[in-house]
C-alpha cells in the first residue's frame, strides 16, 4: 500500500512506461502495488514528492529497460 504524503505523484500499471496513461495522485491519495504486477511512476524533478510505501514479504525491483537500472551505471 502507498500513500502520497506531499507533492503530486503519477502512477500506472502496465509493462511499459506510458506517461499519458498515468493517474495523477495528489496528497492524501492511497493506492496499492500488487505483487508481480508491472507498474511505473513519475514525479516532476522540480517538485518534491513524499510517498509512504508499506508492505510485507520479499520485494524486488525489475526495470522495464535494464539500461535504467541504477546498479548497471558506472559510479563516478
Amino acid at each position: 500500500m502507498a500513500t502520497v504524503v506531499s507533492g503530486v505523484w503519477s502512477f500506472g500499471y502496465g509493462d511499459h512506461f506510458d506517461a499519458k496513461s498515468l493517474k495523477v495522485l495528489p496528497p492524501g491519495s492511497v493506492y496499492s502495488e500488487p505483487g508481480g504486477v508491472a507498474h511505473s511512476h513519475f514525479a516532476r524533478t522540480d517538485k518534491a514528492v513524499v510517498v509512504h510505501i508499506s508492505g510485507y514479504g520479499p520485494i524486488d525491483t525489475r526495470y522495464f529497460d535494464p539500461a535504467n537500472e541504477p546498479k548497471s551505471k558506472p559510479k563516478k
